[in-house]
């Protein structure tokens, strides 16, 4: 049973269409003209939906959300002068901790370990 685009094809040849010979031919320029306006209209479509969201309008807000906003900033200024000032410990952008470099031995012995494992099970069992 082979797949249906395995099975051979009949060995006539396809047939091909021939337009009749009083069909009218198209000079090089006229279709190079048809071309040339179909490419310019594909164009102006496609300038038209880009600037089409380019240019938003800005969203409506409701008459009394800058005071809203307001009123709760000034409500939460005396709990901003009490707030925690604490050192978060993090690494740094290329700092190399202790933790880190045990991190890296750890995962790089994990993944050596899984890759053997799998590579001796895949032999015994002659997959590979």
């Amino acid at each position: 049973l082979k797949p249906f685009w395995l099975k051979l094809r009949s060995a006539t040849p396809p047939k091909v269409f021939l337009p009749p010979a009083s069909a009218p031919c198209i000079s090089e320029a006229a279709m190079a003209a048809r071309l040339n306006l179909l490419s310019v209209a594909l164009l102006a479509v496609c300038a038209v939906c880009l600037l089409n969201t380019a240019f938003l309008s800005a969203p409506a807000q409701p008459r009394g959300a800058a005071a809203t906003v307001a009123a709760l900033a000034a409500a939460g200024a005396p709990f901003a002068a009490f707030a925690n000032d604490e050192l978060l410990e993090y690494n740094m952008a290329g700092e190399v901790t202790t933790f880190m470099t045990g991190g890296d031995f750890a995962v790089t012995l994990g993944y050596t370990a899984i890759s053997f494992v799998s590579y001796l099970l895949l032999t015994k069992l002659k997959i590979i």
